[in-house]
């Protein structure tokens, strides 16, 4: 095994340790000598690997945007009408959350983190910024093509999809068993563009 395929072995064996640890324990009682122990690591090389609980939390926030991301990028998007690709989206989506798990909670919690934390705030406005980029250009195509109307204002929409997102989002983890969360996050998006 060459340095940095072991280098790469020990990054995943601590976000993997942190990512369970994180969901049992949530971000306020992250323990990075627990996370260690987990992993089979020492401290020196959690620290060599990451300068701070920071950087693994952004570390982490961006493994977990990225699995989120794979899932709606392999859509066949290019053929669809933006209805239909939310459509798409919401059932591509609906998987890797629920995979996700104990993991959105914490996702959500970095979120809110972000509002007094400012090197977490600038990184998760990234995130949320290329969202809102992706779902107003999903809207811009959708005007342009007539499947949505052109009142609508894609940034504004984009802004109001998130919101949509992020409050199913909350309420499917506050009660689970609810509402079907992905039919009710479909209606949603009908209701929007009607």
């Amino acid at each position: 095994m060459t340095q940095d395929e072991r280098k790469q072995k020990s990054i995943n064996k601590i976000l993997g340790a942190a990512e369970q640890h994180l969901s049992e324990d949530g971000i306020e009682k992250m323990d990075i000598g627990k996370i260690c122990r987990q992993a089979g690591l020492t401290k020196g090389a959690f620290y060599h690997h990451f300068g701070s609980k920071q950087q693994l939390l952004l570390e982490l926030l961006d493994r977990w945007i990225k699995k989120i991301s794979s899932e709606v990028n392999s859509a066949p998007f290019y053929s669809m009408e933006a209805p239909e690709i939310f459509n798409t989206i919401i059932d591509r989506m609906q998987p890797a959350f629920e995979k996700a798990g104990k993991q959105l909670p914490v996702f959500l919690e970095l979120y809110v983190k972000a509002i007094s934390d400012m090197n977490l705030r600038s990184y998760t406005l990234k995130s949320y910024e290329s969202f809102l980029k992706f779902f107003s250009g999903i809207i811009s195509e959708g005007t342009k093509k007539g499947s949505i109307k052109k009142s609508l204002d894609p940034d504004g929409t984009a802004k109001l999809l998130f919101a949509i997102t992020i409050g199913l989002l909350i309420q499917g983890l506050l009660n689970p068993d609810g509402a079907d969360w992905a039919v009710l996050a479909k209606e949603s998006i009908r209701a929007l563009f009607s």
